[in-house]
């Protein structure tokens, strides 16, 4: 009898750590493929805007149950008119993490995972070197 009043608040627990953990997993994926996507961009591999969302999708891996609504930002943050080596690029990358749709487990952000990174221009294969303001393909 006693272990009925004590199992729904320990499995309400169990449940909360559970999501918790996938959206904390969540963020560190998001966090590791920012970095790597700001990497890539910093060496112009690949410079285009659709070439940089496909190398983000295909590393993201796991992290999302939804590849199709993960959004890819670059933007370029230019001493000059053009695109140079110093200049500084940043990546945004916004998705959604798991959920496992508990009504009572409350998620941050309603599960949307929002990570960036800046890297420092190094190499510029072939212009032009365009911000990507929608990743959406």
């Amino acid at each position: 009898m006693e272990f009925a009043f004590v199992m729904l608040p320990l499995l309400y627990l169990v449940f909360g750590i559970m999501q918790y953990g996938l959206y904390f997993w969540s963020m560190q994926g998001g966090a590791d493929t920012a970095r790597y996507a700001a990497r890539l961009a910093a060496v112009g591999d690949p410079s285009s805007c659709a070439g940089l969302q496909t190398a983000v999708r295909n590393a993201i891996g796991a992290v999302t149950s939804d590849k199709a609504g993960l959004e890819v930002t670059r933007t370029f943050t230019k001493a000059g008119s053009t695109v140079a080596v110093g200049d500084t690029v940043e990546v945004s990358v916004i998705f959604d993490s798991y959920d496992l749709n508990l009504p009572f487990i409350p998620i941050p952000d309603d599960g949307v995972v929002t990570s960036g990174a800046t890297a420092r221009v190094d190499y510029l294969p072939a212009p032009p070197y365009l911000d990507c303001a929608d990743a959406t393909p």
